[in-house]
């Protein structure tokens, strides 16, 4: 009860603040992470990182959209007459010409590579050739289909696709450094939680401390001003106090310190209103049930730098691909088929159109050969599978971390959980011990030293085992972190179309705007709030294995 009020003294008149000013603000955990979770910018900042990257993707897929292409030209050219001209035109010495042309085409690439062009020309032609027979010009027209198939170089889906590939792998990569960002965010956050609750316990075992030692003065003080006690023992009883106060100070100071920190997480500035956050949970604690294999085998599952190194691998493997095939020579299979009219008369155009009098057709190679040894490419691909190396190199780099980090944390956490088991028996142990030098001072059987010691060993006790749970919780954070399973115990691991699916709403109308950001984050905390009611988080040293 004491250090419920002294908490409540910290968290306002400490900082020189009216309770109605600053008010406590006593938080579970999992409202805390859920304040977290909506307010902390760099979990916004991410989750857009993934919408843009999943926006690239699909930006990807236009290259198979098709494009509708439309020119207009105007030409007025004069020449010399050519001797044909001269013979139709007998008393010109200059070839006058005044054109239109219109063009219009539909083109598109294929997932082979082939590019597609479906198009129509129409030529107004006005010359002094054709003046004297068609005075208002000629219409020349022409539709056709072309079709330019890559057959060595850019051939086929695996060279086509490159680009869209890579840009689903590199959004892969990018959810999974949404997790990592999230995952540390949510294990500091957690971390900070429990040191408010340390300190919080801290100071509560300072103040128990000096009302002891208050006590204590007190009861010496009486026993000198009726005869019956000694000046060492009120000197010793005021040292006692003194020092206990002390450490109350310094244990107050931390708990503001450790309060400020969490505010960080929930972006709350300490310049501005807000409340002081209490610490209502206490770290649970139990044995590791699952051995160090099992977290190093679940770490392939779940750490998002192992999974983000293999979809790095697997863009390596796409880049070379892509390398491999531009390194080839330019073969292209070229192809059109087409049908023109000519008429003085516009609307007479299509006739001979539509009934194929006048077809073209043209089938040919463009083969084309650097003349340097293709330096581009070879080179691409020589830095293709160097990066390739260098990922491979990565991959087994985390693994030998990944092996340290795990069996340290688990070693760790089962160290601290046997301090647990044995600090709580000293504490026991004190606090009867304690009692009975408080029994014995009253008949005059021990000394003001002698209680005080005790007592102070009974606050080293109580403080060993507060720390031993911090620090028990602490290490599991580190296994949890370690293996990437931060989120999967608390009920926040989302899928890559989950996140999408947040995201997508928020992006519809094309701009992000103050009021719809805030109401996307709404949306958030709520669904948080739904996960965490109806599955209540697993305790991470007992989760079970995946099942296949």
């Amino acid at each position: 009860m004491q250090w419920g009020r002294c908490i409540v003294w910290v968290l306002s008149g400490w900082l020189g603040m009216t309770a109605g000013q600053c008010a406590e603000l006593k938080l579970t955990l999992n409202e805390f992470l859920a304040r977290v979770l909506t307010n902390n910018e760099n979990i916004q900042m991410k989750m857009l990182e993934v919408q843009i990257s999943r926006k690239q993707y699909e930006a990807q897929k236009g290259l198979f959209e098709p494009a509708w292409v439309t020119t207009a030209t105007h030409e007025d050219r004069r020449n010399a007459l050519t001797e044909e001209q001269k013979r139709n035109l007998f008393f010109a010495t200059l070839f006058n010409e005044r054109n239109n042309r219109y063009d219009s085409s539909v083109e598109m690439i294929t997932p082979s590579g082939a590019k597609v062009q479906l198009g129509y020309r129409l030529n107004e032609l006005r010359n002094n050739l054709n003046q004297a027979n068609f005075p208002d010009g000629e219409y020349l027209s022409t539709l056709s289909l072309a079709i330019t198939q890559p057959l060595l170089k850019d051939f086929g889906y695996a060279a086509t696709l490159a680009n869209l590939r890579a840009a689903a792998i590199n959004s892969d990569i990018t959810f999974q450094e949404y997790r990592k960002a999230l995952i540390e965010i949510v294990a500091r956050a957690e971390a900070a939680y429990w040191d408010v609750y340390l300190a919080q316990q801290q100071y509560a075992f300072s103040t128990d401390s000096v009302a002891v030692a208050q006590t204590l003065l007190a009861d010496n003080q009486a026993k000198l001003a009726v005869g019956k006690g000694s000046e060492l023992d009120v000197l010793q009883a005021e040292a006692g106090l003194a020092q206990r106060q002390a450490l109350a100070n310094e244990a107050r100071q931390k708990l503001y310190e450790a309060a400020n920190r969490t505010m960080i997480f929930c972006s709350s500035s300490v310049l501005g209103p807000h409340d002081r956050l209490v610490a209502v949970d206490e770290p649970p604690v139990g044995p590791m049930t699952s051995d160090t294999l099992y977290f190093r085998t679940l770490a392939d599952q779940l750490n998002p730098d192992a999974l983000a190194l293999k979809h790095q691998l697997a863009l390596d493997g796409v880049r070379i691909n892509f390398a491999k095939n531009q390194r080839l020579p330019q073969l292209d299979l070229k192809a059109s088929y087409g049908s023109s009219d000519i008429n003085p008369n516009y609307q007479g155009i299509w006739r001979n159109i539509e009934a194929h009098d006048y077809p073209a057709w043209m089938l040919g190679l463009e083969l084309r050969i650097p003349l340097g040894g293709n330096i581009k490419a070879r080179k691409e691909l020589d830095a293709a599978r160097l990066r390739r190396q260098n990922t491979l190199l990565a991959m087994q780099s985390l693994r030998v971390q990944l092996d340290n980090l795990i069996d340290a944390a688990h070693k760790t956490a089962d160290s601290y959980y046997d301090n647990i088991q044995r600090y709580a028996k000293v504490v026991d142990f004190n606090q009867n011990l304690l009692k009975s030098q408080l029994d014995r001072l009253e008949v005059g059987k021990t000394d003001s030293r002698t209680v005080l010691e005790t007592e102070q060993d009974l606050f080293e006790a109580r403080l060993g085992l507060v720390q031993s749970k911090v620090r028990f919780k602490r290490a599991v954070l580190d296994l949890e972190q370690s293996v990437g399973m931060v989120l999967q115990a608390r009920n926040l691991e989302l899928s890559q179309s989950d996140l999408a699916h947040r995201t997508r709403a928020l992006m519809r109308s094309g701009r992000v705007t103050p009021q719809a950001f805030a109401e996307f984050l709404e949306q958030v905390q709520r669904e948080f709030e739904l996960r965490r009611q109806s599955a209540p988080p697993i305790p991470p040293a007992t989760l079970p294995p995946r099942q296949p």
